[in-house]
């Protein structure tokens, strides 16, 4: 049985384990993210954290690079729209990403492991990734386009589903899914090398330390040091720079469900400042980072400080459980174990502020302790319930699906259809021989497979039309232990049926009366093989018919 299911959607989010976010890491020119419908697009940052549901766009020229948690890498070109659909983990530890293209040029790299399912969605179809795949996202108003540059992946559309294998391309238009055509070459774009650079190196990087947090981990391997330490086992020692102190460089910013996350300005500043603590060790050895044990991903772990108008902070120590002291709490209190003045970073502060930016900070306390208090965390921010911006309609909104145990899912040809807006038929639209009738009420499936032309030129397609069903049509072969012939010869081997048994005559001075060979038997369903019957050479023929004739009665002929 196919490993698709659809699961209630209640029970599906009581699965969910824990939140999910993604790393902006290298990035040039315009580019904005948007968290929700009511928020305002904003400029998009270095280490920003982005979750699901998060829309990423970027301006002419520009360029991002997005790295999920498990390693794999998206990137988007110029001009480019994308969403994060689903970006959730269930308790069961299973991963579920959907990325969505809406419109732009994107690449992925990634090796999901067996247990996650990964998606891309285009409008008009979908790509179940496996592992070791690289591959290209093309999408533009009227076409969509799909090349895997390495590895292979199964296309998803509402009329069929099929594996597309490395070095070939689709291309599927969104408002006809019934139509859609494979190259066997995938044409060079100026962004290819971009991406391709980026794989190089990424790829160097060593993560053998902490294969659970490959993400992030080559900013470090490009600056610092790794060293062992007696206290802290393996830790990581930044670039050696003057008054430096964690948690200084960079801002907070506010995201519902984790409260207010530090996004650093340093470029390395992604694993240092969620997945772990910061220590200051002796002997010279100045600031640590000591990885964490869990994979749990932190807003920022510090000790905060409130006085009017202002807000500080500072890191915690590894294991370290300090919470200010309140009344009634005995055991609270006491001041954090890396607390100094001088490691406390301090910025303005109001009510209701989603980013707290301590550059050029003024009013900073000379004696932290006597005009500030300890708190555990900083108010929350309340949400407005009114949208303050416009949130696009996303076109491949019809590839979303809902968190799986096994597998993924799409909807129904007849909700896809519904769902797709009306276009104009553009230049291209048109091309090759008129469609041909419905067959039954169902319209068919013209997979074209021309010879690679540019994509500005309509190309030379050859039609094979196919009839579409109410379920999926399957173009891959039958699986493992199908009874079915897979090979051509087998087929023709299939089509022969079985001879009839021969009867053992007992020996008589006279023949007995040959037996009536029983009559040959057709599949019903199968009138194609009994057309298509070769038969056999008149020598086997000859030699089929004298062997049928009892050995007896041969025998008695003999002796007359």
């Amino acid at each position: 049985m196919r490993n698709w299911s659809i699961l209630a959607v209640g029970f599906a989010v009581s699965l969910h384990a824990e939140l999910r976010f993604a790393r902006i890491g290298e990035m040039q020119g315009s580019v904005e993210v948007q968290a929700a419908a009511r928020d305002a697009w904003r400029p998009g940052l270095r280490n920003m954290p982005i979750a699901e549901r998060f829309w990423v766009r970027t301006g002419a020229d520009a360029r991002v690079e997005i790295e999920l948690d498990e390693g794999s890498v998206f990137r988007l070109g110029p001009d480019s729209l994308a969403e994060i659909s689903d970006y959730t983990r269930l308790s069961t530890g299973q991963r579920i990403t959907l990325l969505s293209l809406d419109r732009g040029l994107a690449y992925f790299t990634g090796s999901p492991s067996d247990r996650d399912a990964t998606l891309l969605g285009i409008p008009g179809a979908q790509l179940n990734v496996r592992r070791g795949t690289r591959l290209r996202l093309d999408v533009t108003e009227e076409w969509s386009h799909a090349a895997i540059i390495e590895g292979q992946s199964k296309l998803i559309s509402p009329s069929a589903e099929l594996d597309l294998k490395e070095g070939r391309m689709a291309r599927l238009s969104p408002s006809r899914t019934g139509k859609f055509y494979l190259y066997d070459e995938i044409p060079g774009l100026d962004m290819d090398r971009w991406s391709e650079s980026r794989d190089r190196a990424l790829a160097g990087v060593n993560a053998r330390r902490f294969p659970a947090l490959s993400y992030g981990m080559a900013d470090l391997e490009a600056v610092g040091t790794w060293i062992e330490s007696s206290q802290f086992g393996t830790a990581w020692r930044p670039p050696a720079v003057e008054n430096w102190t964690p948690f200084r460089d960079g801002k907070w910013l506010w995201y519902e469900g984790l409260g207010y996350t530090w996004v650093a300005a340093e470029p390395w500043g992604w694993l240092p400042y969620h997945h772990g603590r910061w220590a200051h060790g002796g002997e010279g050895l100045g600031w640590l980072w000591v990885p964490s044990k869990d994979l749990a991903f932190r807003a920022g772990e510090v000790y905060w400080m409130r006085a009017p108008g202002i807000a500080g902070w500072g890191p915690l120590a590894p294991g370290e459980e300090w919470r200010p002291r309140v009344r009634g709490d005995a055991q609270a209190g006491g001041l954090p174990q890396l607390f100094l003045n001088a490691r406390t970073t301090f910025a303005g502060f109001a009510a209701d502020a989603r980013e707290i930016d301590p550059a050029g900070v003024t009013g900073r306390p000379k004696d932290a302790l006597a005009e500030a208090t300890f708190a555990l965390a900083l108010p929350s921010v309340t949400v407005a319930a009114a949208a303050t911006a416009a949130r696009p309609v996303l076109r491949v909104g019809i590839t979303r699906v809902m968190p799986l145990i096994a597998g993924v899912a799409c909807e129904t040809p007849a909700a896809v259809a519904a769902s797709l807006p009306e276009q104009a038929a553009g230049p291209g639209a048109g091309a090759g021989p008129p469609e041909p009738a419905p067959v039954a009420s169902a319209p068919s499936v013209f997979v074209g497979v021309p010879a690679p032309t540019p994509l500005s030129a309509p190309p030379v397609e050859t039609y094979y039309v196919a009839p579409i069903y109410t379920g999926v049509v399957v173009l891959n072969p039958q699986e493992r232990g199908s009874r079915e012939p897979r090979h051509p010869k087998q087929a023709k081997a299939a089509e022969k049926p079985p001879e009839p048994a021969r009867p053992a005559m007992p020996p008589a001075p006279k023949p007995a009366p040959e037996p009536a060979s029983p009559a040959q038997r057709v599949p019903r369903n199968d009138d194609r093989m009994q057309r298509n019957a070769v038969p056999a050479p008149a020598e086997s023929k000859t030699s089929r018919q004298s062997d049928e004739v009892p050995r007896a009665e041969r025998n008695s002929r003999k002796n007359q």
